[in-house]
């Protein structure tokens, strides 16, 4: 309406003591302009301080903080006149203020004010707006790099595109800051963001990335290979595998990225595959496995490891030092994620992993995976030497032993395998379906694609072993199953 006064379509008559106006003047602008051309001329009548202000803002979306502008800009009187400038727009309804906030009342002007300027200045401003909120807080130590301000900043620089730079006393803090950034978004499954965080940590680093800082580009790779996998970009995962693999000598800087490669194969049905390259790098760690196993092997293995335990109680066992040696770390690490694989394809080499697990554990050290190792032993106890209650007591120690290292993101994997494997031996299996549709939900929050699958593959068994109504089964299995398809995670 105001605009419409202001091109003289819309005015009040004092004589007629009423508004007056030309219909067809008013329908040949809508007909002719769009909405977001009708903004965008409003604000180009407006002065061009005002156009600048307006388009430094809506860098930021549709909504900013106050607080923030002041950290985005130069010094005191860059802040000064953008102020005013927001104040003017405000007064012409192009801009809302309330609470310490400025909103553009419509998607369409936020989209008029940034457009205005073309992409590359656009990125440019982003670049520098990120950089000046970390230079005003991060960079100051006024705030933590993880807090919100720094992700504002780093959202703004991720903008920025290809907007790059090329100091190094400015590279190596920046790509650390997205590395960090990256991780964080993993431990709250956000896997796009967490990749976007690491590959533009990359772009900071360069071609000479690997001579610039040889930890922060390792570390960067493996985040980024990890986040490929974890945002179902199989496909992508060679390419930071290979990288990995040209830059290092060592075998402990690349086990990581081998560990990845082996869980995209399978997790992409190349089972057999990943289960010859688990092998092969098992191998270089130190641990080798028969080529043959039969059921006196696994006997005599099982009752080896029972002897071992028997020497200590819970207590002692949860009180064992923690293990330090990242061979061995590494090998536990890796049985624990292909077991559920070496099941579907040697299930008889299963026990051997387990009871390699525990005898590590006892000899090493405790780690996280060690719970899971304790667990899949007292399945082998369970099941195959017919000693449930021996089982269930180890279960209940696994758990306390996640407990100590407060291992939280390891709890859905082990309450998964618990209820699918070993308690349905002494709980009803109504009890156990619910848990391991849960179960599902869970693994999938904390980035574990393989037990997802097997949580949702084992409810539907559960389900009918119960006795539900075989249309719902065959609903529910189906959705599970186009979830997975769609999500890429079979």
């Amino acid at each position: 309406l105001t605009m419409l006064c202001e091109e003289n379509c819309l005015s009040y008559s004092l004589n007629e003591r009423r508004w007056m106006w030309s219909i067809d003047d008013i329908r040949q602008k809508s007909m002719d302009k769009g909405l977001a051309l009708v903004l965008s001329e409003k604000l180009l009548r407006m002065h061009c301080d005002v156009q600048e202000a307006l388009t430094f803002v809506s860098c930021f979306g549709k909504r900013v903080q106050r607080d923030v502008l002041s950290m985005a800009s130069r010094d005191a009187e860059e802040l000064s006149q953008l102020m005013a400038c927001l104040e003017t727009a405000v007064e012409e309804n192009i801009l809302e203020e309330d609470n310490g906030y400025y909103s553009f009342p419509h998607d369409l002007i936020q989209q008029a004010a940034y457009e205005r300027v073309p992409e590359e200045v656009a990125f440019s401003y982003h670049f520098n707006i990120g950089l000046r909120i970390l230079k005003n807080s991060v960079f100051k130590g006024q705030t933590d790099p993880i807090s919100l301000v720094s992700f504002v900043a780093l959202d703004q620089i991720l903008a920025a595109k290809s907007v790059t730079v090329s100091e190094p006393a400015l590279r190596v803090p920046l790509a650390a800051l997205f590395l960090r950034a990256g991780r964080y978004s993993l431990g709250v499954a956000a896997f796009p963001s967490a990749l976007s965080y690491f590959e533009r940590g990359l772009s900071f680093m360069g071609d000479d990335g690997w001579e610039l800082n040889f930890e922060l580009s390792l570390r960067l790779h493996e985040s980024a290979c990890h986040a490929c996998y974890l945002t179902a970009l199989p496909d992508r995962v060679p390419t930071y595998v290979d990288e990995v693999i040209s830059h290092t000598e060592n075998f402990m800087d690349q086990v990581k990225c081998h560990h990845m490669a082996m869980r995209t194969l399978a997790s992409t049905g190349k089972i057999k595959k990943a289960i010859y390259k688990f092998f092969e790098v098992m191998k270089e760690l130190g641990e080798e496995f028969p080529d043959k196993v039969d059921p006196s092997l696994i006997f005599s293995t099982l009752t080896s490891t029972k002897d071992d335990l028997s020497k200590y109680s819970t207590e002692d066992l949860l009180n064992s030092p923690k293990m330090t040696d990242k061979r061995k770390q590494w090998a536990i690490i890796l049985m624990g994620s292909m077991s559920p694989y070496i099941f579907m394809v040697t299930p008889m080499l299963s026990p051997m992993i387990s009871a390699r697990i525990v005898f590590l554990s006892l000899r090493y050290g405790l780690t996280t995976e060690s719970a899971f190792g304790l667990f899949m032993y007292s399945y082998g106890i369970g099941c195959l030497l017919q000693d449930i209650d021996e089982g269930h007591r180890w279960i209940r120690t696994s758990r306390l032993m996640l407990e100590r290292f407060n291992a939280t993101s390891q709890y859905p994997k082990l309450k998964c395998v618990q209820y699918a494997f070993l308690i349905y031996l002494k709980e009803p299996f109504q009890s156990i379906t619910s848990v391991l549709l849960d179960c599902r939900q869970e693994t999938m929050m904390v980035g574990d694609i393989e037990y997802a699958i097997f949580s949702s593959t084992w409810r539907g068994q559960f389900a009918v072993l119960t006795g539900e109504h075989l249309s719902q089964v065959e609903k529910e299995c189906d959705s599970l199953s186009k979830d997975m398809v769609s999500t890429k995670l079979c």
